[in-house]
């Protein structure tokens, strides 16, 4: 992990572009990947998450601005300005459901991601840290999670040795840019992706070391 740790702060220490930034954070996203898959061979973990179940797409997803924006460039590069309109619809009214609740709220609701499209995520490879680290062993509970989102006793399906291993990988990632003096803030998805999407001021401030969304909500720290 300390290699990875160490590569990623290289990385950002001589950061000058946009594609400086985003080389720097696909190369840290596809460690953790391979993190996760040597856990989940090493201890034989059966996971039963399959493409096409998007059961966990209708939970709050928490994620950092470098994340965000990679996901806005990917974004505009996949997508004709045509196509591009009506997500950006979708995520302006998301937007609006998730402003009007407090994260408590928004966390005992199904609200549905606006980058899940037929049951698939639209942004599959360039997804967040904390879509990668979500997994489960148990599809009943999901199911019932879905069904039930405002009961937050219920036991997840998490593995608790690999969930705990790579939210320490997802938190260190996090402390390097903080480290460098960026934007540490953690962001609802959707929100701040329009918001990203809307006004490219958010680079440039988050680019200056400050705090990069304006409208997206924040999920306190701690």
């Amino acid at each position: 992990m300390n290699s990875a740790i160490t590569r990623l702060a290289d990385d950002l220490s001589g950061a000058e572009s946009v594609h400086d930034f985003h080389a720097a954070l696909r190369r840290a996203l596809g460690w953790y990947d391979q993190l996760n898959q040597t856990r989940v061979e090493q201890s034989s973990i059966q996971l039963v998450c399959r493409a096409g179940c998007s059961l966990c797409c209708w939970l709050r997803v928490d994620a950092t601005a470098p994340e965000i924006f990679l996901i806005a460039d990917t974004l505009r590069a996949e997508l004709s300005p045509e196509a591009l309109q009506p997500l950006q619809q979708r995520l302006a009214a998301h937007a609006q459901t998730v402003g009007r609740m407090t994260v408590l709220e928004h966390a005992t609701r199904n609200v549905a991601c606006p980058l899940s499209r037929d049951g698939w995520c639209s942004v599959y490879e360039v997804r967040p840290h904390t879509c990668r680290r979500h997994h489960s062993q148990d599809l009943a509970a999901c199911q019932f999670t879905h069904d039930h989102p405002e009961d937050l006793e219920f036991p997840g399906a998490h593995h608790r040795e690999l969930f705990e291993e790579l939210t320490e990988a997802m938190g260190m990632h996090a402390a390097v840019y903080e480290y460098f003096g960026y934007d540490a803030t953690v962001y609802e998805l959707g929100s701040a992706l329009e918001e990203a999407l809307a006004d490219p001021a958010c680079w440039l401030r988050w680019r200056g070391k400050k705090k990069a969304f304006r409208r997206a909500s924040v999920t306190p720290s701690g």
